[in-house]
């Protein structure tokens, strides 16, 4: 049975039809049958849901659904190694339970989300049934780190869809980089690490020294036998391969305009993580630059140990504010709709509303709606 939602304005995000004025969403089985004018559901029962634009449903580029309950519990503002150092001890002293990610799903879904990308670990299958529950879509990443081989990655070892990653190349040996990049690259598969976070990581890769060195050598999250490249973060992760269209850079703050045109160049995605970066101190990405070279962005909210909540609108201003007055608004909700959807390989299912796609939407807030 067709089942038509009405609205006053449909955003589309498909460059074919970007916009229906008084349109409808026809929807069967779940899936989107037509985006049309009102006019044109003839016949078909409509549920009006007022005065509203519908956009496509949201993409969170970056979560770790599985520090849900540490929300509050997490000192910040105070740099990265305090952060990290409360992190910890917060892990030790406190466990996760289905409730904890039940509820900030709930909550991410209430304000438009509509699929995640989130770094998992031992709880995997839990957050995948979360997911479910909520009627969330997903893809899981594997993180690694360390300075073993690539683990033995058998299918059935996780709740698909998934792909390995890599926390990050100060935690990570980059032979093991190289691995999972080409582990995921031969089939296809997004692929993530954190990179160019933090405050002195470019120091530490061009064998400068500096606090953040000294953290990482006093907690031994160094890989053993770690020798600095002498490059920058993103030239280090574009010389070991890791830089392309399926990869998700997280994070980008600490870099300068030889990094954004490298990363501009690679056709990377940069998934910036405003609120995060602010709770735990380690400055601003310079995302208006970003955007001007053209470099793929994406939005995560990261976990709620370092934010306030999973609301993506709240990220999309943090952003806004980052970026030039008259940014389109179509470019910001391509931060959160086309590019995540492409890059982690779900453009077929989300990311615009058209037909044969999920029948999964959000609404525009208002302060939203009055953008060009």
């Amino acid at each position: 049975m067709v089942t038509a939602y009405g609205a006053a304005r449909i955003v589309t995000m498909n460059p074919a039809h970007p916009e229906v004025v008084l349109g409808a969403l026809l929807v069967e089985d779940g899936r989107i049958a037509a985006v049309v004018p009102r006019r044109e559901a003839k016949g078909v029962p409509v549920h009006d849901l007022g005065p509203v634009t519908l956009v496509p449903g949201l993409i969170n580029a970056h979560t770790h659904l599985e520090l849900s309950h540490l929300a509050g519990r997490v000192a910040g503002g105070h740099g990265f190694a305090s952060w990290a150092d409360s992190l910890f001890a917060a892990m030790r002293a406190h466990r996760s339970t289905p409730s904890d990610l039940a509820a900030a799903l709930a909550a991410a879904r209430a304000s438009g989300t509509c699929f995640v990308a989130d770094v998992a670990g031992r709880d995997a299958a839990t957050v995948r049934a979360a997911l479910k529950a909520q009627g969330l879509g997903g893809h899981l990443f594997r993180e690694l780190s360390g300075r073993g081989a690539l683990p033995d990655l058998s299918p059935q070892d996780w709740p698909a869809p998934w792909s390995p990653s890599v926390h990050s190349l100060y935690s990570t040996a980059p032979s093991l980089a190289r691995e999972a990049k080409v582990w995921c690259a031969s089939r296809d598969l997004p692929f993530s690490l954190h990179l160019a976070e933090v405050p002195g990581e470019n120091e530490l890769f061009l064998g400068r020294g500096g606090d953040f060195n000294d953290f990482l050598r006093a907690r031994r999250i160094l890989p053993k036998g770690f020798v600095p490249p002498g490059a920058n973060a993103v030239a280090y992760a574009a010389d070991l391969g890791l830089l392309d269209e399926r990869t998700l850079a997280v994070h980008c703050v600490q870099v300068d305009e030889a990094d954004i045109g490298v990363l501009a160049r690679s056709g990377a995605g940069v998934c910036l993580c405003p609120r995060s970066n602010r709770r735990i101190g380690v400055g601003e990405a310079p995302a208006a630059a970003l955007h001007a070279a053209g470099v793929t962005l994406c939005l995560g909210t990261d976990s709620l140990a370092s934010n306030d909540d999973l609301d993506l609108w709240a990220e999309l201003r943090a952003v806004r504010a980052m970026l030039p007055p008259a940014t389109p608004v179509h470019d910001l909700l391509a931060m959160v709709t086309t590019h995540p959807a492409k890059i982690l390989g779900v453009d077929g299912e989300y990311g615009s509303l058209e037909a044969g796609k999920r029948a999964v939407w959000a609404v525009l807030p208002p302060d939203f709606a009055m953008l060009p």
